[in-house]
């Protein structure tokens, strides 16, 4: 229970002190006190969240995590600080505007850690919002110097339902990073001021450290040495007592960091922002469209109650015109409260900045992906939200006061209702992020019109053997976007696995007609013509694959088998070789070892299937390979054992079977 009169200097007018040591004593809670309020804080972020632990990887996660040669050692440092966070996949996906080296660094801790293992990427995610509730609690305690309200503020931030993208996805990390060092850099250069304008060397030195994380985990940190500034000269408690030079002492660092960021991140990316979408938009739509995204954000923000993965963005801003209105009609409401909220508390109407600055970043969409509202862009963004309605819940506590108690009563009845409300919708929107089947059926239910949830959903339906299911999806993709080069590849895949080979090739060029720099169309349009005949063109179109995209393993695997085919070994085995050392597969470690054991390099083949072998100890194939390999080589007892293992786990294999009656029929005679 908070008591009426525990903290009040919330509720003054400006308040101002002499100095930073002025502030009254009763504001630093004990200990015990600060423990309490972390502990409670620590399981409203984390209970709500425990059902996520058993989610799979979906969507980006497949790419990001289970395919990311990047993420697998450390080998490939040098690439995750100096190039963007898709540059493995090489082709024109290659090409974006997200600079995150903190996410694929997560990711290779995460990965050496456990391996693919969802359950600890989960958890990362789960343990960062943790960390990130507390320093909205402990950032709201220094700001407004009312536990009360830093507790309120913290627990909206934590039961928010509008945060469960980012909790639940575990490629939405970067959202959570970004929050996580965003915040504790707030909180280092509000902590870092010390009385008569001076500052601690150490917690500046923090600061800086800390605004390197968060640079280094999304754009939208660039926004903070602006809300420092302004912090420091128009919100800070001693902001009169300061001069124009301490008060750039404070946060001076953080501009000079941003500059050397920006320099690099140039240097490295060849421009800020690499890719940009929605070219036709002039500048009157960029500001129709920003104000429409204005207004979608803060309805969320107030009524989470449906939620998705995906709302579909118009090619016409003409169609943005309602949503514009809402977003204009937010503005002058926001203008409005900061201007109420500047007579009472200071910190409260900071809150109105913070969330209209940390949003500004995603509000262009010529930056943005095709997807350019996201629920996950309000993380960070809903802490200014969240200090307002602290303030505000707080306040009209102690004016409750006056009243009778019942009025009291009814509030803390309705607060409940609300936090196990919202509790339950974080528990049930979980569950959409269970596999991919499930979260792209959740997903479409609430975007019909999506192509591209339409073809992942095909994707799905393909890898479970469905193939009528893929193709009736992919048409679909079609249908809603008839240049989507995906929806056309996968069509080709269609045409090409019941043999019309004619249809394949031309569905394959159409996909490259709309995206030419397509790895995947060009190796599978050569695996067509591979099919056809046609191997010269066959060829062509895998060099191009590999060209394109170095680092794909499918591509090096395709032309190892292509060239162990026609025989031609040197080169069948150095392409198998680079498969093996981008991501080690059982393919791979199957292609190195076969072109090893025909050039008669029996060592280095054995090293190849038993690297299969430990990749996938429950793939029956890896043990009869290397059943057959000892049986060719005389290793008789060897064979046997590898026959047995595998047997155990296919038994209906004849051909094995076979074998092993033969090598025990010799161990016999022996």
């Amino acid at each position: 229970m908070i008591s009426v009169n525990s903290e009040t200097s919330s509720d003054a007018a400006h308040p101002v002190s002499s100095s930073l040591a002025d502030a009254p004593a009763q504001t630093d809670p004990s200990k015990k006190q600060l423990v309490i309020y972390l502990l409670i804080l620590a399981a409203l972020a984390a209970l709500p969240y425990l059902n996520s632990l058993r989610n799979s990887f979906v969507h980006d996660d497949y790419e990001q995590v289970l395919t990311n040669p990047y993420i697998r050692n450390f080998h490939h440092l040098r690439e995750i600080f100096t190039s963007s966070v898709w540059s493995f996949k090489g082709d024109y996906r290659g090409a974006s505007n997200y600079y995150r080296p903190m996410m694929s660094l997560g990711y290779l801790l995460c990965y050496r850690l456990r391996g693919p293992n969802g359950t600890v990427f989960h958890l990362a995610n789960l343990l960062i919002n943790v960390g990130v509730v507390l320093l909205v609690f402990l950032a709201t305690q220094r700001m407004f110097r009312s536990n009360p309200v830093a507790f309120l503020a913290a627990c909206i931030f934590a039961l928010h339902p509008i945060h469960s993208e980012a909790v639940d996805w575990i490629a939405a990390v970067t959202e959570l990073e970004l929050a996580l060092f965003y915040l504790l850099t707030y909180w280092f250069f509000l902590i870092s001021a010390r009385p008569s304008g001076k500052s601690s060397i150490p917690l500046q030195a923090a600061m800086g450290a800390s605004f390197v994380l968060a640079l280094l985990s999304k754009e939208q940190a660039l926004t903070l040495p602006v809300l420092a500034a302004i912090y420091e000269h128009f919100f800070r408690d001693d902001r009169a007592e300061t001069t124009a030079v301490q008060k750039l002492r404070r946060y001076g660092a953080l501009w000079l960091l941003l500059a050397v960021y920006m320099v690099l991140r140039v240097r490295y990316l060849g421009t800020f922002a690499p890719a940009l979408h929605r070219l036709g938009y002039g500048k009157k739509d960029l500001v129709i469209s920003a104000m429409a995204l204005l207004g979608q954000y803060a309805w969320k923000l107030v009524w989470p109650a449906q939620l998705s993965a995906c709302y579909i963005f118009p090619a016409n801003a003409v169609a943005l015109y309602p949503w514009a209105l809402v977003g204009s009609a937010t503005l002058l409401v926001l203008a409005a409260a900061f201007l109420a909220l500047r007579k009472y508390s200071d910190q409260a109407a900071f809150g109105v900045l913070w969330l209209l600055a940390t949003l500004a970043p995603v509000l262009n969409v010529r930056w943005m992906p095709s997807s350019a509202f996201a629920e996950r862009y309000l993380y960070l963004a809903s802490v200014g939200f969240c200090w307002i309605a602290g303030w505000l819940a707080f306040r009209w506590w102690n004016l409750l006061s006056l009243r009778k108690s019942r009025w009291r009563v009814a509030l803390l009845v309705a607060a409940g209702l609300i936090a196990l409300l919202c509790v339950l919708r974080i528990v049930r929107r979980n569950r959409d992020w269970r596999d991919s089947l499930t979260f792209y059926t959740a997903t479409l239910a609430a975007a019909p019109d999506s192509d591209y949830m339409h073809n992942n959903l095909g994707t799905v339906y393909w890898n479970m053997g469905k193939m009528s299911a893929a193709e009736n999806e992919w048409r679909i993709a079609l249908r809603l976007a008839p240049n989507n080069e995906y929806a056309l590849h996968n069509l080709g895949l269609v045409a090409q696995a019941a043999g019309r080979y004619h249809e394949a090739e031309s569905l394959y060029w159409r996909a490259l007609t709309a995206q030419p720099n397509y790895s995947d169309a060009h190796l599978d349009l050569g695996k067509t013509y591979e099919a056809m005949g046609r191997l010269p063109e066959a060829e062509t179109q895998y060099h191009a694959a590999v060209r394109l995209a170095p680092l794909n393993n499918r591509a090096h695997n395709t032309l190892s088998e292509f060239y162990f085919d026609r025989r031609r070994l040197p080169e069948a085995e150095t392409e198998a070789r680079r498969s093996v050392e981008i991501r080690p597969t059982t393919q791979g470690y199957w292609d190195l070892g076969l072109a090893e054991w025909m050039q008669g390099n029996r060592a280095g083949a054995e090293q190849a299937f038993l690297g299969s072998a430990a990749l996938s100890p429950s793939d029956s194939k890896a043990h009869f390979m290397l059943g057959l390999f000892y049986m060719d080589s005389g290793r008789n007892a060897e064979a046997i054992r590898e026959y047995r293992v595998g047997l155990q786990l296919d038994p209906t294999n004849a051909e094995a079977m076979a074998n092993l009656k033969q090598l025990e029929f010799l161990q016999i005679q022996k």
